[in-house]
């Protein structure tokens, strides 16, 4: 007994280490800044505010507290953590002893050619604990923790991810909303003007002043606007119906009473200029090195598979040829001992076990870097369109001002006999087709931030829903 726990407790000490590759981050070459970024304005960083404080409107931040609550896809990533970290415990069990309670019964007639002389029969039944443990030597349970380990925090972070998604969907779903409204009312607006133009020539004509062609052209434009209504209203289910979905609800209407001239989001970014290190705050990112430090671990329980493996094994328990006996005194039995099992051939199992760890190893890496080139493009992607869209606005809103005024003054003109009825309905297309233009970029420019909240990682605070 006493060279069994000495065995074991040298067996416990040369464990230390375990086998395999020691993890390194992968290197890359990494961008010191963005070409877009010395535009933006300055202010509190974006990225140290959460969600609640960069969307500031009330509405939009209770559409986003319901996605949070509500969403399927949020609950499955939560049960898929859960998942993840059951595994855990699963994969950490191994490293411990495995103890069973076990019986068993079986009846035996010798062999006369062996025993000429002995002609029986012989009952024998056992009862007790029999305990197995697989000494990790060399680390290989060890590894499979750190593998399962990292998986679960790999979840972790794609459920995060799941929430910068669902935050950054939901805003940018809503401000289509906006935009969209802005087209209704623009559209609506229109049409009563353009009603008023074909009273106007239709009067005229009446008086023998205008020709039919001038109430034609007046009645098709006026149609046209007519028409153009309910395919807002239908692009405007549609978005209701989405947002509907990542609330968690049936396809319904969306309540809302904001303006999209009004709505303003956080703009600053670090003052000293946006470090390549912030990306790897991104849940993405932070996922796909979970999943390379994995595979990592992984290719050292594949190393592990070519050595010994060192096993004890106990029983404690009683046996006889009745089950009385099993439980008396006479009938106690024990036994302890060990075995030490070496690889010797596999037909090539653990050789082509190692090489697929290795190539799956060699995946996570390939997809880490992928992500993190992704991550920069994204960035650099919404920087862009934040600065170009700034312009894009200021000039377009010069432009709806002007044709506002050319829309007064030929219809001025008109009236007092100085233009033709072209001239009228030139410059009211010009100011619908404006007007429309400029709420799209207004609604794009709003989703450019968002893009630039999701490309960021979504601010990099502690997680809060119900403030």
């Amino acid at each position: 007994m006493k060279k069994t726990t000495l065995l074991c407790l040298l067996t416990l000490l040369v464990s230390g280490c375990a086998i395999g590759p020691r993890y390194r981050e992968p290197k890359m070459e990494l961008p010191q800044s963005y070409r877009s970024y010395k535009t933006l304005e300055q202010g509190e960083s974006m990225v140290n505010l959460p969600w609640w404080k960069v969307f500031d409107d009330k509405q939009l931040q209770e559409v986003i507290r319901e996605t949070l609550v509500n969403n399927y896809d949020l609950r499955a990533a939560a049960a898929r953590v859960d998942e993840a970290r059951a595994m855990v415990g699963v994969t950490r069990a191994q490293i411990m002893p495995q103890t069973d309670l076990t019986s068993g019964v079986s009846r035996d007639r010798n062999s006369q050619v062996l025993y000429p002389g002995l002609d029986r029969l012989t009952s024998t039944m056992t009862g007790g604990f029999s305990t197995a443990w697989e000494l990790d030597v060399w680390g290989k349970i060890r590894q499979s923790i750190r593998a399962a380990q990292a998986q679960y925090l790999a979840t972790e972070d794609a459920r995060r991810g799941v929430m910068v998604t669902l935050v950054a969907d939901a805003a940018q779903t809503y401000f289509t909303l906006l935009e969209l409204d802005l087209e209704l009312d623009i559209a609506r607006k229109t049409l009563k003007t353009r009603g008023d133009n074909l009273d106007l020539f239709q009067k005229r004509q009446k008086g023998g002043v205008a020709s039919g062609l001038e109430v034609a052209r007046a009645e098709a434009d006026y149609e046209q606007t007519a028409a153009n209504i309910p395919d807002i209203e239908r692009q405007i289910e549609i978005q209701e119906n989405k947002l509907s979905a990542l609330l968690g609800r049936n396809p319904g209407a969306v309540s809302r009473i904001s303006d999209i001239d009004k709505e303003t989001l956080a703009l600053g970014l670090p003052g000293t200029g946006l470090p390549s290190e912030v990306l790897k705050r991104r849940p993405d990112i932070m996922e796909a090195e979970q999943l390379l430090r994995a595979a990592n671990a992984q290719v050292g329980v594949s190393v592990g598979e070519f050595m010994p493996k060192v096993n004890l094994n106990n029983f404690v328990g009683g046996g006889g040829e009745r089950p009385s006996e099993i439980f008396n005194g006479k009938g106690y039995t024990w036994s302890i001992g060990g075995d030490v099992d070496m690889p010797v051939f596999k037909g090539g199992k653990n050789v082509y076990g190692y090489k697929a760890a290795q190539a799956k190893w060699q995946q996570s890496v390939a997809s880490y870097k992928q992500v993190v080139i992704g991550a920069f493009q994204e960035v650099a992607n919404a920087l862009a369109d934040i600065e170009k869209y700034k312009v894009v606005r200021a000039a377009q809103e010069k432009q709806v001002a002007a044709l506002a005024e050319s829309v007064k003054l030929s219809l001025a003109r008109y009236e007092g006999g100085l233009s033709s009825y072209t001239e009228v309905l030139d410059a009211d297309q010009q100011y619908y087709s404006a007007q429309n233009t400029l709420a799209r970029t207004q609604g794009s420019q709003l989703v450019s931030y968002v893009q630039l909240y999701r490309a960021l990682g979504g601010g990099w605070q502690p997680e809060d829903i119900k403030k």
